[in-house]
């Protein structure tokens, strides 16, 4: 099965299953996966995709031809949890997608569970790696409600030296760029790399609490008007543009 002209297996399992590379290359070392009925650990592994006549996945058979690649777009509700699954909690986005068909399907662009909206849901690996791995600094826009919000010469220098970046327990916090909008006023807050909880601490750093999230933009997909909870597919020419602009990123 092993040959120079073949394909690493855990990039096969990416492309089939619809997991990051992390992901497909963990399921691998744990056993999780069989090629032709033989299970195998070693995600480097080089196939050639014709003599692959079974792949499973836990059990679970996976097409062995190239899948229909797609992304939909998906507004996550406030109250759930950006988990394939979480013994103590059952509102997930993982539950949710094996409800609704997704099979195969990750995310791009986790959200805390107090938050809400844009999630890309894909079965394309490549393109999830693309998203997801934070050198790549996919930008994603943001409107954020606090409790107090400075009046705007001050919130305005504050959006100044979070754009300049502000040490946190270590880290290193920043934004892309940042301005008041709307009545009543939000802030508009663009993010690159996305740490854990980093809109909060970015805002907490000057004692202000968030009491809203909401993400309205990941690279070049929009929110626009879909509802919580709703699904949308992202059309031909939009996923083209999405894939252009991953590119794009893979080549700066």
């Amino acid at each position: 099965m092993e040959e120079s002209t073949g394909k690493k297996l855990f990039l096969l399992l990416q492309r089939q299953a619809g997991v990051s590379r992390r992901k497909a290359q963990e399921l691998v070392e744990s056993g999780e996966v069989s090629v032709n009925g033989i299970m195998i650990d070693d995600p480097f592994l080089l196939v050639n995709s014709e003599d692959v006549q079974r792949l499973a996945l836990r059990g679970h058979p996976l097409s062995v031809q190239s899948p229909d690649l797609r992304v939909y777009k998906f507004h996550k509700p406030t109250g759930m949890l950006c988990s394939h699954d979480d013994p103590h909690y059952g509102n997930t986005v993982g539950r949710l997608l094996r409800a609704e068909g997704f099979i195969g399907y990750s995310w791009a662009g986790r959200l805390d569970q107090d938050a809400e909206g844009l999630v890309l849901l894909t079965n394309d690996g490549e393109l999830l790696h693309r998203l997801s791995h934070p050198r790549y600094e996919v930008p994603k826009t943001y409107h954020v409600w606090v409790q107090r919000l400075p009046k705007r010469p001050q919130m305005e220098g504050y959006l100044r030296q979070m754009e300049a970046g502000i040490e946190d327990e270590g880290d290193r916090l920043r934004a892309l760029s940042g301005k008041v909008e709307g009545r009543p006023a939000y802030v508009k807050l663009v993010l690159a790399e996305g740490k854990k909880h980093e809109i909060k601490r970015l805002f907490g750093h000057f004692g202000l609490r968030v009491v809203r999230l909401l993400r309205v933009s990941v690279g070049t997909v929009t929110l626009g008007q879909l509802k919580r909870s709703a699904f949308e597919r992202v059309d031909s020419d939009a996923l083209n543009a999405l894939r252009a602009y991953a590119h794009r990123l893979d080549n700066d």
